[in-house]
């Protein structure tokens, strides 16, 4: 964008279910706003109301179950929305928000809906969900999406996939794609990937559940550490919410060869790329997987890693066709673990990968393009002037 935007434009972005450090909602939407000019809110589950980065954060009560999001944390988002003047641009970033949506917009507020998942498919796969309510959930969900379609001022998809189930004529295709200006943390010489070979470390972080492999991640670690004197240790990043998961890995063998550090930030990220020889993205072939692009896969290119990464079709376009990794079965630990032994005894291809995919990130699957989509779509919302 040539200059800045008027101040007199408020842009409120919304959500029930995320944390404040989201990385789409905070440091992508919220930061290319705010340097846009634009004066941004955000209104989520936090500790308390503060300004962070420019950000004005408006707190939401933390939500301890499931149901105080629908009896505790939605109605009070709502009544804050509500009180902001017209002419504000409201951006929401969960299906659970969609009547909000659609109220905001009767009362006649610029309303974005942002669609980070395939949420009807997401629904079949969630186990909370008792299988008899998921079928009818799903498609309440589709029914709800395509509403906000019809009637909201636009809609924006994560990929071409979920634009395309949508079938509507005002979705917008923003991809999640890593913020370039992280991939130098610290002066890490990300570029230059020094000392390869010596490189004893294998990465995961993110969200830590069966659906996304790690029960057949702590297995592969068992048999590629077998009858091997120069043992691979996983740096494991995240939270484990499922309940029982953490106890009944910590009982197969192969855990003893985890390093389990909770959550990360983002410079922690980047240092512990820098020790490891590859990133694993072990997603089950879930119908929300399969056509997802998780952030975790470019961010890893981007610190310069080869991945080792689920054998879907979507994934192969990124993957092979960039040439900076390994798809395997995601069920099958053996599988797995001959990936994570190929780049132990290949450092020099390993590094070859992992430029190739951080040259991929840097020519083409980056944040800068798609801030570029975001802030077209705001102009043609605005009604104030632009300061050119």
């Amino acid at each position: 964008m040539d200059g800045k935007t008027d101040k007199c434009i408020k842009v409120v972005q919304l959500s029930s279910v995320h944390p404040l450090f989201d990385t789409r909602i905070f440091y992508k939407i919220c930061n290319s706003l705010a340097e846009a000019g634009y004066s941004v809110d955000l209104i989520i589950q936090h500790s308390k109301n503060e300004m962070v980065n420019g950000i004005n954060v408006v707190c939401l009560p933390l939500a301890k179950r499931k149901l105080d999001r629908l009896f505790k944390v939605i109605p009070l988002l709502f009544q804050k929305a509500i009180k902001y003047p017209p002419g504000t641009i409201f951006h929401f970033h969960d299906p659970e928000l969609i009547p909000i949506g659609l109220l905001l917009k009767l009362f006649g507020y610029s309303v974005i809906y942002d669609v980070h998942e395939d949420n009807k498919n997401l629904v079949l796969d969630r186990d909370w969900i008792p299988k008899p309510f998921r079928s009818i959930l799903s498609y309440s969900v589709c029914k709800l999406e395509k509403i906000a379609v019809e009637y909201l001022d636009a809609v924006v998809t994560v990929t071409r996939y979920i634009r395309k189930s949508l079938g509507g004529n005002k979705e917008y295709i923003i991809q999640n794609y890593p913020l370039i200006s992280e991939s130098n943390f610290s002066g890490i010489d990300l570029t230059e990937n020094k000392n390869q070979r010596f490189k004893q470390n294998l990465l995961y972080v993110g969200g830590i559940t069966s659906v996304r492999g790690i029960n057949e991640i702590v297995t592969s670690l068992e048999i590629v550490n077998t009858n091997s004197d120069n043992k691979v240790k996983l740096l494991l990043a995240g939270l484990i919410n499922e309940k029982k998961l953490e106890s009944n890995l910590q009982t197969k063998k192969g855990w003893e060869f985890v390093d389990y550090r909770g959550w990360i930030n983002r410079e922690e990220f980047a240092h512990w790329a820098s020790s490891s020889f590859a990133g694993l993205v072990i997603f089950h072939p879930l119908a929300n997987h399969i056509n997802a692009q998780p952030n975790k896969l470019f961010e890893y290119m981007m610190h310069g890693i080869p991945v080792i990464a689920s054998n879907f079709k979507l994934w192969k376009e990124i993957v092979i066709d960039n040439n900076c990794g390994i798809l395997v079965d995601p069920e099958s630990p053996q599988e797995i673990a001959e990936a994570i032994s190929w780049f132990r005894n290949h450092p020099d291809e390993a590094k070859k990968m992992g430029e190739n995919g951080r040259n991929a990130i840097l020519s083409k699957y980056n944040w800068k393009s798609e801030e570029e989509k975001l802030l077209r779509l705001y102009r043609s919302l605005n009604k104030c002037e632009v300061n050119n």
